[in-house]
């Protein structure tokens, strides 16, 4: 396996400056960028360490232990490679990640989750456009309740989050005052309400 994930290393297009590998007789360690891969012969490990990165950058919200996973066939490990090297240069996916990785933690399950890239006209490049995710069908501890929401990841590290009911009319929504990930997951988890018309917000 170290051999092979040597060979699909230098198969990546980009040219990177800090792509650079370290070799023992039974381990490898592989950097590119913020990103760091770690395998033996059974194993790989893929994940952002601000401590061993070659790069100085202590990015927000995400660690070693919100972006660690292992994976035994090399195909699996490049692919979440290039999406967490996504994560550790863009601060929309950044937030995107870290939201993820907040819902799971408190437990927050969904049905149907869509995600694209949203703006407004007449600037539709990709560097202004921002990550807009709907999540609906929820249940929190595996309570159900009854509300869905649209949350909206920004380049400023903004995350804006609206509630909205089951069967929703028109543009019919409250949004929550907060803006900050944890702040905003503290909010959900602090609302006590399992309907949406309950919510103390007011609609926009």
């Amino acid at each position: 396996m170290i051999e092979k994930l040597k060979y699909a290393l230098f198969s990546i297009p980009d040219y990177d400056i800090y792509r650079r590998y370290f070799q023992t007789n039974d381990s490898i360690t592989i950097y590119r960028s913020n990103v760091i891969i770690k395998a033996t012969n059974k194993e790989v490990s893929v994940y952002y360490d601000p401590d061993e990165s070659l790069i100085a950058k202590d990015l927000k919200y995400i660690s070693k232990e919100n972006t660690i996973k292992s994976f035994e066939d090399i195909p699996s490990a490049m692919d979440y490679m290039n999406y967490l090297s996504l994560v550790t240069s863009d601060i929309r996916y950044t937030s995107y990640h870290y939201f993820l990785y907040r819902l799971k933690e408190i437990k927050l399950n969904y049905e149907y989750f869509s995600f694209g890239l949203a703006g407004s006209y007449p600037d539709y490049s990709e560097e202004n456009l921002s990550i807009r995710c709907d999540v609906s069908e929820l249940s929190i501890n595996e309570k159900k309740v009854k509300y869905n929401f649209i949350v909206i990841f920004d380049k400023n590290y903004k995350c804006r989050l609206s509630f909205y009911p089951e069967k929703p009319v028109w543009n019919e929504g409250k949004n929550c005052p907060e803006t900050e990930v944890d702040k905003v997951i503290d909010y959900i988890l602090n609302l006590s309400v399992d309907n949406y018309e309950d919510i103390p917000l007011i609609e926009s």
